[in-house]
């Protein structure tokens, strides 16, 4: 029917209904078809979008760990050398064992004031006095020192003090010639006294 009375529009009519005609076909095809598609592809490339980015974050925190990782093998040795400078407050005798160790090793005599750490679970790290008193040749003093600064533990020595000291009164027999008279004792090597502040590191 409705094809019947387009034949009987003129020609002006026929291009008029023809025009309009396509153009509601274009409108439905936008609407019905363009559109949703466009809509459907914004979606999908916000979708898209987000996982480009998430894949990015996962990327750039995998390429972080790893990098962690690598530099925690790095100083995984120096955090053991550094662990082992703090000395374990459930293991003092230990310690004072080992100052007097050095001490007989290097024949000097010494006295150890230590202020006991503090056992307290909350308690960490800690740092604590630490007095040393010796008596000896100087030679010896000095080899001592040098073990001292070579050990395992960190003792931050904040003062040194030296002083002479007499033999306590051994003197060998005397020796007369027809110059002088010399002592025995005079030409042996006489003692001083060291004493030592220093901070030591407790865990």
């Amino acid at each position: 029917m409705i094809f019947n009375k387009y034949q009987k529009f003129d020609l002006k009519n026929k291009i008029i209904a023809t025009l309009v005609g396509f153009v509601l076909i274009i409108s439905g095809l936008i609407y019905f078809i363009v559109v949703p598609t466009v809509k459907d592809i914004k979606t999908m490339g916000g979708a898209i979008e987000e996982q480009v980015i998430d894949l990015e974050k996962k990327y750039i925190r995998g390429n972080s760990l790893r990098q962690l990782t690598e530099n925690l093998k790095k100083i995984e040795p120096r955090l053991s050398s550094l662990d082992q400078i703090f000395i374990n407050k459930n293991r003092e005798l230990e310690f004072i064992t080992t100052l007097e160790n050095e001490a007989n090793e290097t024949q000097i005599s010494q006295k150890i004031n230590l202020s006991p750490p503090n056992t307290a679970e909350n308690i960490e790290f800690q740092k604590n006095s630490l007095q040393l008193f010796t008596n000896g040749e100087f030679t010896k003093q000095l080899k001592y020192l040098i073990k001292l600064e070579s050990l395992n533990y960190y003792i931050n020595i904040k003062s040194l003090e030296l002083s002479s000291s007499p033999r306590g009164g051994q003197t060998a027999p005397s020796i007369k010639n027809s110059d002088r008279e010399t002592s025995a004792s005079e030409q042996e090597p006489s003692n001083i006294n060291l004493s030592i502040t220093a901070d030591t590191y407790w865990k």
